[in-house]
């Protein structure tokens, strides 16, 4: 998010809302999954909900305005992410937190293995992609490979796209 939103303003500020404003979106639509008491919570996209939707809960006016140019690097990004979305319908997962003093303790592991529970139980995959290195160890553990790996477009992050199958 931090390269997308830009470096103008206060970042955790920033930050703090874009992820308040998705949730007041996201929550409604049942797709964060929360573990413990706020312990973490991540969100899992069902095949064909995406389109399903009238607007995508990252892309509300207000969160382009958290953005130093008013959303055209973050529209323009997260479109070159999603155009390397799989094709077939998969679970996606969207984003996953655990508080800072939990991680470690399995529940970061805990909200992937239930969304990957769903999909298997669907008869189908589940996809996500990262920018973060160390993020890539903790997919491969729970059973995600890299298809792609790309560095994103206008002096971006490089981002990995991963994919989980039955």
């Amino acid at each position: 998010m931090r390269w997308p939103l830009g470096s103008d303003g206060e970042e955790a500020e920033r930050f703090t809302r874009c992820f308040a404003y998705f949730l007041e979106a996201a929550l409604p639509l049942g797709l964060v999954w929360e573990a413990g008491r706020a312990d973490g919570a991540a969100v899992w996209i069902p095949p064909g909900q995406a389109e399903a939707w009238e607007s995508q809960p990252w892309n509300q006016a207000r969160i382009l305005d958290l953005a130093d140019d008013r959303g055209e690097r973050y529209d323009e990004f997260w479109g070159w992410v999603a155009a390397h979305d799989p094709a077939e319908p998969l679970w996606q997962l969207d984003s996953i937190a655990v508080r800072r003093e939990l991680q470690g303790r399995g529940i970061g592991r805990a909200l992937i293995e239930a969304g990957l529970a769903s999909a298997r139980a669907d008869g189908t995959g589940a996809f996500l992609s990262t920018g973060t290195p160390a993020n890539v160890t903790i997919y491969r553990r729970c059973g995600f490979r890299v298809y792609a790996e790309t560095d994103a477009p206008h002096g971006g992050p490089r981002i990995w796209f991963m994919r989980w199958d039955p």
